[in-house]
């Protein structure tokens, strides 16, 4: 659960990257820290933990605050290679926010299935179901494997209810969607919590200001989203049909501005984006016929 410190007006939320050696972890993390911009990001860090290397680092999503005048600090966590001692997962996993489950998308399912049982156990541990928490499912080494289908795969392990994506970490290919899908939805959930509860058109509005962040490359963003394409959804419409749905219980009206979340579904991807309508009244001026 993401700590939030009132004194100093600040949300620090916790992303752990799990999966098995040679999954493509430690890459993942390098390519997403070397695209967030240097001053809103610490240092890359490493320690040993139960006979194994933690890597870490954190950073701040925007420079501005996000959650009705609360900074985001967002602290990403992984074991490094194989890990022979499960007391470091476990220590690792302990309060985590979101799950990035890593995998070879050219390996056997049966990987797979191994790391989704071992994470659900060390989940379960502290009382947590991967239905409770933001969980993305990253089938790496997108390159090697043959028409993959992540959405197919997910159901294939038993967890046909996750965001799943494909990724080539070495080449960086769908790595900083990957976050950012995860990033979204940890911060959806944080939203929630009633201690930091807002007017419902507040938060979606600042919402609709994150998306925008995300998919433009503002200047605000601490990942150079540059690398992401403008128009994401278009781009993956090739792979099949794009659906889109309203979530009509998050829609909401300030004044004149209305604010409509928007689901879009595809093979191989789902994506959330708010549409904000600003309503205004034309004036209709008559004149006498001559």
């Amino acid at each position: 659960m993401a700590i939030v410190n009132h004194a100093k007006r600040e949300i620090n939320a916790k992303i752990v990257y799990y999966g098995p050696a040679d999954a493509g972890k430690t890459t993942s993390l390098r390519y997403v820290y070397d695209r967030i911009k240097p001053s809103l990001r610490g240092d890359f860090k490493t320690l040993p933990a139960s006979g194994s290397s933690l890597l870490f680092f954190d950073f701040s999503p925007f420079e501005q605050p996000v959650f009705a005048g609360y900074r985001l600090r967002i602290h990403v966590y992984t074991l490094q290679g194989k890990v022979a001692n499960p007391a470091a997962w476990k220590m690792t996993l302990k309060g985590a926010d979101g799950l990035m489950i890593v995998a070879d998308a050219s390996a056997e399912g049966t990987l797979l299935q191994q790391s989704v049982v071992e994470v659900r156990d060390y989940m379960g541990a502290y009382g947590i179901g991967l239905d409770a928490i933001p969980v993305v499912l990253q089938l790496n080494k997108g390159d090697l494997a043959v028409s993959l289908d992540p959405l197919a795969v997910a159901r294939e392990v038993g967890v046909a209810g996750l965001s799943a994506t494909v990724t080539t970490a070495t080449k960086g290919d769908g790595i900083l969607e990957a976050v950012t899908t995860l990033s979204r939805m940890v911060m959806e959930q944080i939203r929630e919590r009633e201690d930091l509860a807002q007017e419902k058109c507040g938060t979606l509005s600042r919402k609709d200001d994150t998306e925008k962040e995300y998919s433009s490359g503002g200047n605000d963003l601490a990942m150079v989203a540059a690398d992401i394409p403008k128009a994401q959804v278009d781009v993956q419409t090739d792979v099949g049909p794009l659906f889109v749905s309203v979530v009509h219980d998050m829609i909401a009206v300030e004044g004149t501005t209305i604010c409509i979340p928007l689901n879009l579904s595809w093979q191989g991807g789902t994506q959330r984006l708010v549409v904000t309508v600003a309503v205004a009244s034309e004036q209709v001026v008559e004149s006498d016929a001559r």
